[in-house]
């Protein structure tokens, strides 16, 4: 029986020759796709690290922002630096609650002060400050006794001056909160006024470990109109499987002061 050219079936060469072209085709479809995984991840990554940092200079601009004291830069410890130049922190202070009413006099030399908490504001605690700007009196509260009506705060000094009048006059304070953030091993810390030594995380992976300066004029003096300059710049650290790192982002901004309430920190 004679076979035509068209019954044959494919040789051994044509077999090899279209395995061949399959694993091309393949190994390009898998070259595109590995490309589009670690831009993927690339994508991922990058909005990660900047989102942490957007957010992250929002609230501490929106904090600066509040501040009723003109702030001052820490180190990690808490410790002012002197200078208006890079430091890994920016301690300030919030108002709290105020005006409060003085319900009697207080002499010269004794720790504790009487008054009626406004209605509708919160209680003063320890650990917040106690503000009386026409006596120029400014002091930590280490505690707190009586009712709303008749609170009695003890100051961590004596007065160094008399408040008297109370009857007669309306003699008001204000309370405030100390607080500060603080770059420590790579994450921006908040710390608040009522905790010792306790804080929270509200960024990670922060690459500038000195982020925060007062801005100064040509002659060294700090201008008055601007409260701090943020540099923030963070990274995302956790590698993809693919071997993948984020690349930086920067952020700058001046923090003009809005209104100042105290004279010490």
């Amino acid at each position: 029986m004679k076979i035509s050219p068209n019954d044959r079936g494919y040789t051994l060469t044509e077999l090899a020759v279209a395995t061949a072209l399959f694993g091309v085709v393949g190994l390009l479809m898998y070259c595109v796709l590995n490309f589009s995984a670690v831009l993927g991840a690339k994508n991922a990554a990058i909005n990660t690290a900047h989102q942490n940092a957007r957010t992250a200079m929002v609230r501490v601009l929106q904090d600066l922002h509040s501040a009723v004291s003109q702030p001052y830069l820490v180190d990690t410890s808490g410790t002012q630096v002197a200078g208006g130049g890079s430091a890994a922190g920016i301690s300030f202070q919030k108002w709290s609650s105020g005006p409060h009413l003085f319900t009697s006099d207080a002499a010269v030399g004794q720790s504790q002060i009487t008054i009626k908490v406004t209605s509708g504001q919160s209680m003063p605690v320890v650990g917040q400050r106690v503000i009386v700007p026409t006596h120029q009196i400014e002091d930590d509260i280490t505690a707190v006794s009586g009712s709303s009506d008749n609170l009695t705060l003890t100051l961590a000094h004596n007065l160094p001056v008399a408040v008297s009048g109370t009857s007669t006059y309306s003699v008001v304070c204000f309370i405030t909160d100390r607080c500060s953030y603080m770059v420590v091993n790579g994450a921006l810390q908040w710390h608040g006024p009522t905790v010792p030594n306790s804080f929270s995380v509200i960024a990670n992976s922060i690459t500038n470990t000195t982020p925060f300066t007062m801005p100064t004029a040509s002659a060294g003096a700090v201008y008055s109109r601007s409260a701090a300059e943020i540099n923030l710049s963070t990274a995302n650290s956790n590698y993809s499987n693919r071997g993948f790192r984020s690349a930086n982002i920067l952020l700058n901004e001046q923090v003009p002061i809005k209104g100042q309430l105290t004279t010490y920190q």
